[in-house]
């Protein structure tokens, strides 16, 4: 099912002014609007902890480490897309080093059109793993739901002499009586005792 078209936000970590320029002018003739530049790891790693991007591009070398570390830890632990464009001479053993991070690794000099694609695969993979982290959201809330519900039952079972399936159609009644989630209701019986 197609999602609604939204805008991207995009973090540029370059030590180069002139690069960080030229990324971003891409980035905006490919109509991403939000872009922030940084010019090295550390401060990239501050503004990650204010700001939740959707895509980050790291220009390597950075002034205060190559950026293959730094790619791969953002990977690891943020849901954003993350690309690293390193020299050509160097990509292959790069390339090897971050991907099972998830991490996109780009050989430059980058033309244009390798670059919008490479953009597209990483915008592509960032609304995928947004897409799965509403997913999981969901089934935790659901166990957690799951779980309440038999705190619940035990507790109907054990101090009103019910049946399990007795206090299954007590809650479920509860609930649809009083148009309320299992959850509630579960909650509201668990406090009581």
């Amino acid at each position: 099912m197609p999602a609604e078209k939204r805008s991207y936000s995009v973090l540029v970590v370059s030590g180069k002014k002139q690069n960080a320029g030229f990324l971003s002018s891409m980035l905006l003739s490919f109509e991403y609007r939000h872009i922030d530049m940084v010019t090295g790891a550390n401060e990239a790693k501050r503004k990650l902890l204010m700001t939740r991007y959707d895509m980050i591009i790291v220009d390597s070398p950075l002034p205060d480490e190559f950026g293959s570390d730094f790619a791969s830890d953002i990977a690891f632990e943020t849901r954003a897309g993350v690309m690293l464009m390193v020299k050509s001479e160097v990509y292959d053993r790069v390339c090897r080093q971050v991907e099972d991070y998830g991490v996109l690794t780009v050989p430059k000099p980058v033309t244009k059109q390798d670059f919008y694609t490479a953009v597209k695969l990483v915008t592509a993979t960032s609304a995928r793993l947004l897409n799965d982290e509403k997913k999981i959201t969901k089934l935790q809330d659901k166990l957690e739901e799951i779980k309440l519900v038999n705190r619940a039952k035990f507790i109907l079972i054990e101090k009103h002499g019910m049946t399990e399936a007795e206090a299954h159609r007590f809650i479920e009644k509860d609930a649809m009586d009083s148009r309320r989630s299992k959850a509630q209701v579960a909650k509201e019986i668990i406090d009581r005792e």
